[in-house]
């Protein structure tokens, strides 16, 4: 049976994740910042999905040595990996916050913290795997300065959380051109405008209301981006109608994604990470 890791799988478009991975086959490891919810979430699924494989693994991206011990108490109770969703991650935050490590807490969370955590679970990768990066539609609105953007004293919301979700497109990029091969496959996704934990300002809460597409909806292509083959290395999977709603297909890359903001992107993450991502 494959084993899919996912990231801030209990609740959300992260359950709904779980969910769909669980209903084609995988074991499923959800990580979570609150053992409590995690505990639910596993219960939510074992009822609906009595003989699945459900476990969860705490991790905080935003404290560094949550991720330091990750992979080592993971390799210890599972073994390996055939499946990595990098889908946790901080929403938009109404104040200025860093991480422990004195990073902008949506870029130290969503990129820099999945950078770290892919680093150092590589290594317990089954032969044949994939590694999928949730980024966002807003990251085609990015600041053009690639890293962490905004200070306590200049801070946007938006525009954190929209370089932090650019980074991990433009991370799911890179990976899968200094690795890609016929046993090892980068994809990114994102789930366009659907409903997950509430966040941002009453504005986005009140379209979110009568606009957003479900959490389940928005999980599709995420599911797909984990589960077909055909979706190869470097797709990038989003919802079909002006990448908010419906069914998944695979998107045009934007001018941001272009190669010397992958390469530049990758160089940022190893030094703020302080990881090397090698074979």
């Amino acid at each position: 049976m494959p084993l899919a890791i996912i990231t801030g799988g209990n609740i959300g478009l992260g359950l709904e994740t779980a969910r769909g991975l669980v209903r084609k086959g995988f074991e499923v490891v959800i990580t979570s910042r609150d053992e409590l919810r995690a505990r639910n979430a596993i219960g939510w699924l074992s009822t609906e999905f009595p003989e699945a494989k459900i476990s969860s693994l705490a991790l905080d991206l935003s404290k560094a040595e949550s991720v330091d011990v990750f992979a080592e108490n993971f390799a210890s109770r599972f073994g390996s990996w055939d499946v990595l969703v990098n889908n946790a991650g901080a929403k938009v935050l109404s104040n200025y916050s860093e991480t422990d490590s004195g990073i902008e807490y949506h870029f130290g969370v969503n990129a820099v913290g999945h950078f770290a955590l892919t680093a150092d679970l590589f290594k317990y990768r089954a032969k044949s795997s994939r590694v999928v990066s949730v980024s966002s539609i807003v990251a085609r609105f990015a600041p053009q300065t690639l890293g962490p953007f905004g200070s306590a004293g200049s801070y946007s919301p938006g525009a954190s959380y929209a370089a932090s979700k650019l980074s991990n497109l433009l991370f799911a990029l890179e990976l899968q051109n200094r690795f890609g091969s016929e046993d090892f496959s980068s994809v990114a996704a994102h789930p366009g405008f659907a409903k997950a934990e509430p966040y941002g300002p009453k504005s986005t809460r009140f379209f979110e209301s009568f606009l957003a597409q479900s959490a389940k909806q928005g999980a599709l292509p995420i599911i797909e981006a984990a589960t077909i083959p055909a979706n190869q290395g470097g797709s990038y999977l989003v919802p079909r109608t002006l990448e908010l709603w419906g069914a998944p297909k695979r998107a045009k890359l934007f001018e941001a994604c272009n190669f010397d903001n992958q390469t530049l992107n990758w160089k940022l993450l190893e030094k703020l990470s302080g990881r090397k991502l090698v074979l």
